[in-house]
């Protein structure tokens, strides 16, 4: 589902057996058409893969306006949530169905002046952990794809570095040199809707820094790729662990 018009005459050109939707992920009408749409299409709904985001309004707090604060949210944790609880059914009675959800800058750790954005990628993995608990027989997996060139990054290029910092230096600088590749994110989610492995369940992964096809968390007992607060609680616990293996 998009909703650039423009992209979707190109992508039906290049794509003409698939099937495209425009519409707004914030209209909570669109998205139960998209999986209406998909379902009289197909019969079936395998995957759900969350993308759509937007980078918010950027500053310190006071200068922010709330109600673009309240947007990010919707755009970036409430809208996803909202399809995922739409697709679950469909999932639920297939026994099988896996969700992808794309974090971002800020999702494990603070990101100045872009507070919003980085707060509502911490809570749709939060989100994305919890969910995975509640429905072990289905998969729910974070993937954090890496600063690439995309029309966000551009925008981040031109916002006044008076808002945003440092942030505007290194934004300039991967549109010039180019930012992360695009295709280790895309054969990341490939992999993980084609396989969905158990032990990855519930985790946030890297496209860029995770070997996720050696994940180290096998028959470890340190929470790898998730979201933790480090201290004498973990370590108890983690020690805890230990005396009764």
């Amino acid at each position: 589902m998009v909703r650039n018009p423009l992209v979707v005459v190109s992508l039906q050109e290049k794509y003409p057996d698939s099937l495209f939707i425009r519409g707004d992920i914030q209209n909570k009408q669109d998205c139960i058409n998209w999986v209406q749409e998909t379902i009289n299409r197909w019969g079936r709904v395998d995957n759900l893969i969350n993308n759509a985001a937007i980078t918010g309004p950027c500053g310190k707090l006071e200068d922010l306006k709330f109600d673009e604060v309240e947007e990010t949210f919707q755009i970036n944790l409430l809208s996803p949530l909202f399809l995922i609880q739409k697709v679950l059914p469909y999932f639920l009675k297939q026994k099988s169905g896996a969700v992808v959800n794309l974090s971002g800058g800020g999702a494990t750790a603070p990101r100045p002046h872009f507070g919003a954005y980085g707060a509502s990628k911490c809570a749709l993995v939060r989100f994305t952990e919890s969910l995975a608990l509640e429905y072990p027989e289905l998969s729910f997996f974070s993937v954090a794809p890496g600063a690439m060139r995309t029309p966000m990054m551009e925008g981040i290029s031109k916002i006044s570095e008076d808002k945003i910092g440092k942030e505007k230096e290194e934004a300039l600088r991967r549109m010039q040199e180019g930012g992360e590749d695009p295709n280790k994110a895309a054969e990341l989610i490939y992999w993980l809707c084609e396989n969905r492995p158990k032990e990855l369940n519930g985790k946030l992964i890297s496209a860029k820094w995770d070997s996720y096809l050696n994940p180290p968390m096998t028959g470890s007992k340190i929470p790898f790729w998730t979201l933790r607060r480090v201290d004498e609680s973990l370590f108890k616990s983690l020690k805890d662990s230990e005396g009764n293996s």
